[in-house]
């Protein structure tokens, strides 16, 4: 059996010596016939497209990458796959409740996957909103706090006070945390927006009620990290613009959507 798969190979092969020769195919041609069961030529298209980013980036890194090669790979694959599924096919696989689903569910995927590409191609960023995205955006910072935790309220106030005069504050080290560095986007945007402005070792202006107590906060230490050039970030930004449009409108397909879940 293997032998006879090597000279259906290479026999099919040979037909894709050049790619001139492969373009010239018709697209209702036969690419080769497995078992009596004919692969068209439109699946081979179809195998070597999908795999054609893999080809652009292996012979962008690798010296030794044989195009030719990664064709007839392509080639043995769908050859040994229409192998297997016939195979599958003989032992009545395909007539299972579980494969019928998988099935079904793979062609609704392939589907999805192919409506949502559309989508895509349909989406244009224009520059002055990648240029907007990217003005907006302040600068990543972290920090390091010293935290003073109350249940009571009026007491936080006076272990600002006495901590903002030098003073001893009272409090037991079992409600004195030292936090670890923190990125501004771990911290709640109301606590953000209040220490970002702090210098090492200032207090924020009052204390912060957060998980149900009340929190004196100090910045202890800080890092400032700026922004990337507009051209470094601009099609990381373009992209992200892309999938908030997608996200858009797959919201809107789903907002219209008549959705009944059977309980």
């Amino acid at each position: 059996m293997k032998a006879v798969i090597l000279i259906l190979l290479f026999s099919t092969l040979a037909v894709f010596s050049s790619a001139t020769q492969a373009e010239k195919q018709t697209e209702s041609g036969v690419f080769a016939v497995v078992n009596g069961s004919p692969l068209s030529m439109d699946l081979y298209r179809f195998l070597l497209g999908s795999r054609e980013q893999e080809s652009i980036d292996r012979q962008a890194h690798e010296s030794g990458f044989d195009a030719e090669m990664h064709r007839q790979q392509a080639a043995e694959d769908l050859v040994m796959t229409e192998l297997l599924a016939q195979q599958a096919t003989r032992m009545g696989m395909h007539e299972t409740e579980q494969v019928k689903a998988e099935m079904a569910m793979a062609e609704k995927t392939l589907l999805a996957q192919l409506y949502v590409k559309q989508l895509m191609d349909t989406i244009e960023i224009d520059e002055s909103e990648i240029r907007r995205y990217y003005d907006q955006q302040i600068e990543q910072a972290m920090y390091r706090f010293m935290i003073w935790q109350t249940p009571d309220q009026a007491r936080s106030v006076e272990i600002l006070e006495a901590l903002k005069a030098g003073e001893d504050a009272g409090t037991s080290e079992q409600n004195v945390i030292e936090t670890p560095w923190l990125r501004d986007t771990d911290i709640a945007p109301e606590v953000n927006d209040m220490v970002r402005r702090l210098d090492v070792n200032a207090f924020a202006q009052k204390p912060v009620f957060q998980d149900g107590v009340w929190k004196v906060v100090q910045v202890i230490d800080k890092q400032v990290m700026s922004k990337h050039a507009y051209e470094e970030e601009r099609e990381i930004i373009k992209a992200e613009l892309a999938r908030l449009k997608l996200d858009e409108k797959l919201e809107e397909l789903a907002d219209d959507a008549s959705i009944v879940f059977n309980e």
